[in-house]
């Protein structure tokens, strides 16, 4: 049997582990938790790993995924940050210096140190001739090819803006990371779209002060995967750099029956995904001064975002390709068309493929596929479809009829 070695490291917030590289010794892997194991696994091995997940369920959702692949039962994708590759779909409604350069001052106590500088987001960032630029890009990698720190940064004293992520399709999406190069947000939250825009659902606020920020919202503790609550924890004034906003969709505390179940599913499922900053730490000046010299200060400038998730669907699937007119070749990125098993079909396997319609269509689960069964039509007709009411008359055992039956044939089969 071939040996897969995974060292897992637990932050204390984020519940997540991933080892983007290993070190030659054994035991030693980073714990930046925004990549994936890469090696190929045997059935037994896959089975065993199956079994840790599902054992470890309140972190389940934020291990890295299997080795993509199928088990018995479910087929896993390979997980990844949703923004590589997709930076023509991240959008902001702020970003300094997009008209012309742009001053700003950092926040420092430390004598000798330069604390006013220059944004200039007109062009592009580059290393040799556009370092000044912020643009929301930037958030998607942490560091330029040359391991220069990059960031998003919005206008001076700008209190309401948001960063926005349009999908080309549904994915799977567990958690989100940001990593801020200026102090957290005192007030943000995150919402989603499951239909491309049509509709929204805030997942999650966060505030300094949830009464006053938010105050119709409760603030916990949560007690279902799918309550919308306020929390504190990550809209400290402290740190002033470098702090972090960690959100798992379904969170390691609330334990969860069915991680199959259609509620589990769809809770997960997105299609677009938006941030809202509504309030900025302004160290005393409550009233937000709108003199210069004081708003250059105040901005929110991100150096990093993580969206983890995979393409979705529904266990039917161990690969995915590029939906029409995506770029497929950007590396480490998470395409959105399933290269669809069981007897499935669609952009996210969502239905069963024709003439196979014996059985209901069901997500895949740990212990059983639901393959799509072929209809029995004795051979006299390739259409058919899938009828309710006769399955539940058959005892739930076939509920497929047959079509433009030939051979002077007619009836059900």
């Amino acid at each position: 049997m071939l040996g897969v070695f995974f060292w897992w490291s637990f932050r204390r917030d984020s519940c997540t582990s991933d080892p983007r590289r290993f070190d030659a010794r054994v035991g030693e892997a980073s714990t930046d938790p925004r990549h994936l194991p890469i090696g190929r696994v045997d059935p037994v091995t896959m089975r065993l790993l199956a079994a840790i997940l599902l054992a470890v369920g309140s972190c389940a959702q934020e291990l890295p995924s299997l080795p993509h692949g199928c088990m018995e039962g479910s087929c896993y994708p390979a997980t990844g940050n949703l923004l590589v590759g997709r930076a023509h779909n991240l959008t902001t409604t702020s970003t300094c210096g997009l008209r012309g350069p742009a001053d700003y001052c950092i926040v420092s106590h430390l004598q000798g140190l330069k604390k006013c500088f220059q944004c200039d987001s007109r062009a592009p960032y580059n290393p040799d001739t556009s370092t000044s630029s912020h643009r929301v890009q930037n958030v998607i990698y942490l560091t330029d090819q040359s391991g220069e720190m990059t960031w998003w940064q919005s206008e001076n004293g700008e209190e309401k803006v948001s960063i926005q992520l349009d999908l080309e399709a549904e994915f799977h999406f567990t958690h989100l990371i940001m990593k801020f190069k200026t102090f957290r947000p005192a007030a943000m939250y995150i919402e989603r779209s499951a239909d491309f825009g049509r509709s929204w659902n805030v997942y999650r606020y966060f505030a300094f002060n949830c009464t006053v920020s938010f105050p119709h919202v409760p603030t916990g503790p949560l007690r279902r995967f799918d309550d919308t609550i306020c929390e504190h924890r990550y809209s400290d004034i402290e740190p002033s750099t470098q702090g972090e906003v960690i959100y798992k969709v379904l969170d390691p505390m609330v334990k969860v029956d069915d991680p199959y179940s259609l509620q589990i599913q769809d809770r997960l499922r997105i299609t677009n995904l938006k941030i809202h900053f509504t309030r900025l730490h302004t160290l005393g000046d409550n009233l937000l001064d709108r003199r210069p010299e004081v708003l250059q200060k105040y901005y929110y400038a991100l150096y990093e975002l993580v969206v983890r998730g995979s393409c979705f669907c529904y266990g039917h699937a161990s690969e995915c390709s590029p939906v029409a007119g995506v770029q497929g070749d950007v590396p480490g990125m998470i395409q959105g068309r399933c290269i669809c098993k069981h007897n499935t079909q669609g952009l996210n396997c969502e239905r069963c493929r024709d003439f196979h319609h014996e059985l209901p269509w069901r997500p895949a689960r740990a212990d059983h596929p639901h393959t799509c069964k072929v209809c029995d039509c004795n051979r006299h007709s390739t259409r058919c479809h899938f009828d309710m009411a006769v399955y539940r008359a058959t005892g739930n055992a076939s509920g497929g009829v047959c079509e433009d039956c030939v051979h002077n044939t007619m009836g059900r089969n």
